[in-house]
């Protein structure tokens, strides 16, 4: 079991960053998964309030009674928590904020989602909004920083809105598979913030953490 970092914890519910490359809860791999290791560590059963893809990595909230679970689940749903990540994009963005909406479809079979038409069967659809942050050359490509806010919770949207409009995330195997990312090097997507409301005493709440790592550390703080 891996060090884990607590941001936040009370009766209510417990706040941690997710490291990178684990899943968030138990799949096929295996693999020890993140919640099993918070369990452990506190002793009593956790609700799974929203999940990070396995490269992700970043801030995350779960509830330790179902009381927290219910409440805070149905704020979530109703846009009370606000989710905000940022990533490192390959390429510059021509507009430099903005809101982009499209319609994803998830194939079963190949895990993917890509975007489609607003008419094919299965489609929903996903909205963000993003900021440009900042812009940088390093080693003949350009980056952006961009930091991103999730209206809807869509099956890889990130990854995919911005690989459908030649932006790619730095280091996804997925779908930037035709970028120079560097052997090894995790995908440059990370859940850095959850502003939200207590469960209980319905005080508003700020959890952050910001990565440091490659691509990251590239940009000025």
């Amino acid at each position: 079991m891996q060090d884990l970092h607590i941001l936040f914890e009370d009766e209510q519910m417990l706040v941690v960053v997710k490291p990178q490359g684990i899943p968030v809860q138990p799949d096929k791999t295996g693999d020890l998964d993140l919640l099993t290791q918070l369990q452990q560590k506190t002793g009593q059963p956790l609700g799974l309030l929203h999940r990070l893809d396995r490269p992700v990595g970043g801030v995350m909230i779960f509830a330790k009674t179902k009381q927290a679970e219910t409440t805070i689940a149905k704020a979530m749903q109703a846009g009370m928590w606000q989710k905000y990540y940022i990533a490192v994009l390959y390429g510059s963005v021509p507009k430099k904020s903005g809101t982009w909406t499209d319609y994803l479809y998830k194939n079963a079979r190949t895990n993917l989602s890509e975007c489609v038409s607003q008419d094919k069967k299965g489609a929903k659809k996903a909205v963000l909004q993003y900021e440009v942050l900042q812009e940088i050359a390093h080693e003949g490509q350009m980056l952006s920083l961009v930091k991103i806010k999730l209206e809807t919770g869509r099956h890889h949207q990130i990854r995919v809105q911005t690989s459908a409009r030649g932006l790619p995330i730095w280091g996804d195997r997925k779908y930037a598979s035709n970028q120079n990312t560097p052997k090894g090097a995790n995908i440059a997507l990370w859940s850095n913030c959850l502003k939200g409301i207590h469960p209980l005493t319905k005080k508003e709440l700020i959890f952050s953490y910001e990565p440091q790592e490659v691509p990251f550390c590239f940009f000025e703080k």
